[in-house]
């Protein structure tokens, strides 16, 4: 039975001690959900296991749950992967039970010989949990691809912008863009994080609370923490809210264009370049202002590993680390910068107006 958590229903299935989670805005949503899902997971418990199970049976029923339960990018590397496995086997009526760990990594060897050791590990950790949850759902006795390694990998490192090129930005953004850029430097959330803001579940002007929310979870499920907002982000905010050009959105950014009015941005792949052309510095992209971020955080204001990745909102510490790269800047003087640049009067308090944008 779905059951309220902050402002959203959960709707939950528990099949063999393990939850399953999603979060819906209508509770109809969620009690549907969990009928759609206990089906399913009734349905494969009845599927033969892997005697006389085929591979394209086993892995199109895979890709059936990870559309279910993944979003749509992890879902299609996913599928890709599935597609590539295939033709390599030539035989895609062959047997679970008949595929080994040396067709695997003979398989991922390819991977590598034609693309690198990322696509390799990449390919390697797709088909990993494709076959653990055919042990778990399906009952099949092993997974070959445990006994396949990673292959070692160095990452290059990714370009953090200096603080001189993030000024250079805000320097030439419209207001709009402003307020959208400093979203992100304010918060160092994922790109996806903001473009699904909502005036009335993600802003909260009471409490000065924003909501971020990721899909980063095993099952997929949506995943949600409030974060304060700094003194900037709230000005800015609330100086967009009472300016906002479409009104009648839901939404905190959508596009004003003829075509796609009102509705909210999915991917603004030209944001960035085109603010970086115009500023002149070197194109970097969304989560290059998430590096920045806890580039600042850790360097300038010598905060450890851990207190950056509770603000980057990491589960694993080590992600954090691979952000963190050295600034000679000081971020609090920055944006004393910025506020001289652009000076805003002070927003009003909570009164009965943003309490109604924050409910």
């Amino acid at each position: 039975m779905p059951y309220k958590e902050r402002d959203l229903w959960r709707g939950q299935v528990i099949v063999g001690g393990k939850k399953y989670r999603r979060d819906f805005k209508r509770k109809e949503d969620a009690k549907a959900w969990e009928v759609k899902t206990r089906e399913e997971m009734r349905k494969a418990e009845e599927t033969p296991t892997q005697i006389g199970m085929d591979f394209l049976t086993f892995s199109n029923q895979y890709l059936d749950y990870a559309e279910l339960h993944y979003v749509s990018r992890t879902y299609k590397n996913k599928k890709r992967v599935c597609k590539r496995l295939k033709a390599f086997i030539g035989n895609p009526e062959i047997l679970v039970e008949e595929i080994t760990s040396e067709m695997i990594n003979a398989y991922l060897s390819a991977q590598a010989a034609t693309g690198s050791s990322s696509r390799y590990n990449e390919d390697r950790k797709h088909l990993s949990a494709m076959w653990q949850w055919g042990i778990d759902i399906l009952d099949i006795k092993s997974n070959p691809v445990v006994k396949v390694r990673r292959l070692p990998h160095t990452r290059a490192p990714q370009y953090t912008p200096p603080t001189k090129d993030i000024l250079k930005l805000l320097a030439v953004c419209k207001r709009e863009e402003r307020i959208f850029l400093n979203c992100y430097l304010h918060t160092g959330a994922r790109r996806s994080e903001i473009f699904q803001w909502t005036w009335n579940d993600d802003v909260n002007f009471e409490k000065r609370q924003v909501r971020l929310g990721t899909r980063k979870t095993r099952d997929g499920s949506m995943e949600y923490e409030w974060v304060p907002m700094n003194e900037e982000l709230y000005r800015e905010l609330w100086s967009w809210w009472e300016n906002r050009p479409v009104k009648e959105s839901p939404y905190v950014f959508v596009s004003t264009s003829n075509r796609y009015y009102g509705q909210r941005f999915t991917t603004r792949r030209q944001f960035m370049k085109g603010l970086c052309k115009r500023a002149g510095v070197k194109e970097f992209g969304f989560h290059a202002l998430r590096r920045y971020v806890a580039s600042v955080l850790a360097d300038t204001h010598k905060l450890s590993s851990k207190v950056v990745q509770r603000v980057l909102r990491h589960k694993n510490v080590t992600t954090t680390e691979r952000y963190i790269h050295n600034l000679n800047s000081d971020m609090a003087a920055v944006m004393e910068l910025l506020v001289e640049k652009n000076p805003q009067t002070e927003p009003p308090k909570c009164d009965d107006e943003i309490k109604n944008a924050s409910n």
